[in-house]
């Protein structure tokens, strides 16, 4: 009889989990029809409905609050932040839908709405110095979003869109502010280690060795360049990334006037196609050490640098110090004057 009571009382906990974790999703949307599918952030189908009438239902449980994307017949319809609760998506097919019913989806079409008001403001604006104002609003009101949201995931998700401008202490110390429910989630854990390697990389900090094969693969570790007498630019770019080619002919002035006074560039190409990659360096004469990244499937060279964008690079002084980061046109040269003309 007690096992029969006890079996009875897990089974009982096992419901309350799934009611506790489990959302619904209600579409009533003009125009829809065929089927909708709910993606998460690792690209799975999670969910699936039939349209009827522009109406739909989807469940599930979400066991931790994610990303997820709303499709219809494989065409992008929205973007919805999963969690538990009742969640509610309205509007016209071909026009931005409203998704309500929780706190994040809640905060964020909010946000969006405020930040339509202040684009259209953007593009009536008759001067500069008033656009950069309303650009500065714009930012701002991210921030306030997400200090207003440390208790969902709306708010990290904004984290992630303002922390490449903040230096590692800055995005952990943020990050720590978050509810504990937020901070478990695996996103949050993903900022983390990118805040601790951008410690590791912001200036002042001591260099962290890779090792990537050249165009021949031969292996090339940073740390054979680095040295006594050498400043190096740890250069992230690729043939596809416009500003990193529009920076290659300020590296080759750079490289031209330094070369020869201990300047050396370890130049790490994110190409997927090892042909791009060749034909980049030899139009562009990048007489420099270029390796590649394309093998990497850890990504270890852009993990350990904290990479989030290209181009980005980071000066290293002879002693392996991290003296300067994301140096921009002529700004390379600049600063070399400055350093080794001392």
């Amino acid at each position: 009889m007690k096992k029969i009571l006890l079996i009875a009382a897990m089974a009982v906990m096992l419901c309350s989990c799934g009611k506790k974790n489990s959302y619904t999703i209600t579409g009533n949307v003009t125009g829809l029809e065929g089927t909708v599918t709910l993606m998460n952030d690792a690209g799975d189908d999670i969910a699936e409905a039939p349209v009827t009438d522009g109406q739909f239902t989807l469940q599930g449980t979400a066991d931790e609050p994610s990303l997820a994307l709303l499709s219809n017949n494989d065409r992008p319809l929205a973007m919805i932040f999963l969690e538990p609760g009742k969640i509610t998506v309205a509007g016209e097919k071909n026009e931005a839908l409203k998704i309500t019913g929780t706190k994040a989806n809640d905060s964020n079409t909010a946000l969006n709405d405020r930040q339509y008001e202040i684009m259209e403001r953007f593009y009536t604006a008759g001067s500069e110095e008033e656009r950069q104002a309303i650009a500065d609003e714009m930012k701002g009101t991210i921030a306030e979003a997400m200090d207003a949201n440390l208790d969902n995931y709306f708010g990290l998700y904004l984290l992630t869109s303002l922390m490449n401008e903040w230096n590692g202490d800055a995005i952990i110390a943020k990050l720590d502010q978050f509810s504990p429910a937020v901070r478990e989630t695996k996103l949050a854990g993903e900022i983390r280690e990118h805040a601790e390697a951008k410690k590791n990389t912001d200036v002042g900090s001591k260099y962290v060795d890779i090792i990537l094969p050249d165009a021949e693969g031969n292996e090339i570790a940073l740390s054979s360049v680095v040295g006594e007498g050498k400043y190096v630019l740890l250069d992230f770019w690729a043939s596809w990334c416009g500003p990193c080619m529009m920076e290659l002919p300020f590296l080759v002035k750079s490289y031209e006037m330094f070369h020869d006074k201990g300047f050396e560039i370890y130049g790490v190409s994110l190409d997927s196609e090892a042909d791009a990659w060749k034909e980049a360096m030899a139009d562009n004469k990048m007489t420099w050490i270029n390796v590649a990244a394309m093998n990497d499937e850890e990504q270890k060279a852009t993990k350990a640098y904290a990479i989030q964008s290209i181009p980005s690079n980071f000066l290293i002084g002879p002693d392996g110090t991290i003296v300067a980061k994301n140096l921009r046109g002529d700004d390379v040269k600049a600063k070399l004057a400055e350093l080794i003309n001392k």
